[in-house]
């Protein structure tokens, strides 16, 4: 049995796993909102302006302690989100690879997820594209996970591969979609991660994903980068 089997091969007790990772998915859907609420405060328009007026002592502070809150690494992170500012604020925080809390607790959830629906299937486990697949996904290590998404697509063919990875086909998508470097597929990732209803935009978020497993093998330092960054805020 390979490395990655035997380290997937204890089987979680289910009825935990799943409380936990619906947990997981409510908390990060509370820290999302919490941030939203917070970016609202603090880059919408009032209060932004009123902060940077002679006199405005008390409202700069408080401009700046919602800053604080919405770019702490010991808090929520990297956490810009909404429109406008925000929005620019967000972006920023994809290119340069800074985490958020409320993405990192999703893709916990995620994780513990597909770690329920794959346990006590050994044909995944026997199956060495699988388990190395499964097992860059337990490890954060995105390049690998899509690295091994491609070989399975190729050596099993894709009828093979989808039928393999059916239980957990959509939480795999979703963090690949969270843990990559591409800003457009992060709402359909933000959604299944959730529990969100998936709209028609979404969908097409995660056929992004599903192009992007599917795409051709980053270059040396690509990998690297994206080995090492779960991130950001979707």
């Amino acid at each position: 049995m390979s490395d990655a089997a035997t380290a997937l091969a204890t089987d979680p007790d289910a009825a935990t796993l799943d409380a936990l990772c619906r947990d997981l998915a409510e908390a990060a859907d509370a820290v999302g909102e919490a941030a939203r609420y917070a970016s609202g405060l603090a880059l919408g328009p009032r209060l932004t302006a009123g902060a940077l007026v002679p006199r405005g002592g008390s409202r700069r502070r408080a401009w700046r302690t919602l800053l604080r809150t919405l770019t702490d690494p010991a808090g929520l992170g990297w956490a810009p989100r909404g429109r406008g500012l925000a929005r620019a604020g967000w972006l920023a925080g994809v290119l340069g690879g800074r985490e958020s809390l409320a993405v990192s607790t999703a893709v916990c959830g995620l994780k513990g997820r597909i770690r329920g629906a794959t346990a006590g299937r050994p044909e995944l486990l026997a199956d060495p594209d699988c388990a190395a697949l499964l097992r860059a996904v337990a490890e954060d290590r995105q390049a690998d996970a899509a690295r091994a998404f491609r070989t399975l697509l190729r050596e099993r063919g894709a009828p093979r591969a989808f039928a393999l990875l059916t239980p957990a086909f959509a939480d795999v998508l979703a963090w690949h979609a969270l843990t990559d470097e591409n800003p457009f597929n992060d709402h359909a990732g933000w959604q299944v991660a959730t529990g969100r209803a998936v709209t028609a935009e979404p969908l097409l978020g995660l056929g992004a994903a599903v192009r992007a497993f599917c795409a051709r093998s980053p270059g040396p330092a690509a990998s690297a980068s994206a080995s090492a960054n779960p991130r950001r805020s979707p």
